[in-house]
């Protein structure tokens, strides 16, 4: 049997109704698909600039004996071992950097607190080395509209970094 030209023109028009239907859906996956890759790329960016952070915040800052951050509003201790909250705030921040990420030095914290830090540190023996952490918290939000209702929109995003101290 051989098809007419109207036999063709109704399974081209069929196909034409099936991808009209098809490509919305087509569409919002693929750009769900690239919203929860933005989302893994934020949790990384983040968790490796809060680990930064609690690197430099458990390596000594300065001992010598004429200490240069004598110079810094608020030194720690007398010799100013380790970096205040500040500093290490702004060096998570820093890390980020040409991320797209826009921490705040509020979404940011450092536990002990510096007073304690210090207290530690002048009680302390050189081998008791105690953990330093410090942790963040942003909100991260969804471009896609059907993902983040799924999900949680904004979605929080929290990360922890330890170090033990080497003061």
């Amino acid at each position: 049997m051989r098809q007419t030209h109207s036999g063709l023109r109704g399974k081209r028009a069929q196909a034409l109704a099936e991808m009209a239907v098809m490509v919305p859906f087509l569409v919002i996956g693929m750009m769900g698909m690239l919203d929860l890759g933005r989302a893994f790329y934020y949790q990384i960016s983040i968790t490796n600039a809060v680990r930064e952070g609690a690197r430099y915040a458990a390596t000594p800052f300065y001992l010598g004996l004429n200490p240069v951050c004598a110079t810094s509003p608020q030194p720690p201790g007398a010799n100013c071992p380790t970096p205040d909250n500040t500093h290490i705030q702004d060096h998570v921040i820093n890390e980020l950097n040409g991320t797209g990420i826009n921490l705040q030095r509020s979404d940011i914290q450092v536990q002990p607190d510096e007073s304690m830090r210090v207290s530690d540190i002048i009680g302390a023996s050189p081998e008791s080395g105690y953990a330093i952490s410090v942790s963040a918290t942003y909100k991260f939000n969804f471009i896609t509209p059907i993902i983040g209702s799924l999900i949680g929109d904004p979605l929080t995003i929290r990360t922890t970094s330890w170090f033990r101290a080497e003061y």
